[in-house]
């Protein structure tokens, strides 16, 4: 599977968003997958994949690009 590489930035985003869900969705999981959503219509949503090394400690493989799901 390809993915698209995710800048520092990004994954400092995702971070916040993984943490603030971890306990209930991930963890205990190893490979992970979080779907983000843009309000901007110029910027496409993406699925983040990530290996979970613990709470705050995530290794970001990378992203694609998928279909809004609002």
């Amino acid at each position: 599977m390809r993915y698209l590489p995710v800048s520092r930035k990004e994954a400092d985003k995702v971070t916040h968003d993984i943490n603030n869900v971890w306990h209930k969705r991930f963890q205990g999981e190893e490979f992970c997958v979080i779907y983000t959503h843009s309000y901007d219509i110029d910027s496409p949503s993406y699925d983040y994949f990530f290996i979970n090394h613990g709470f705050n400690d995530y290794e970001f493989l990378g992203k694609r690009p998928t279909k809004d799901r609002r």
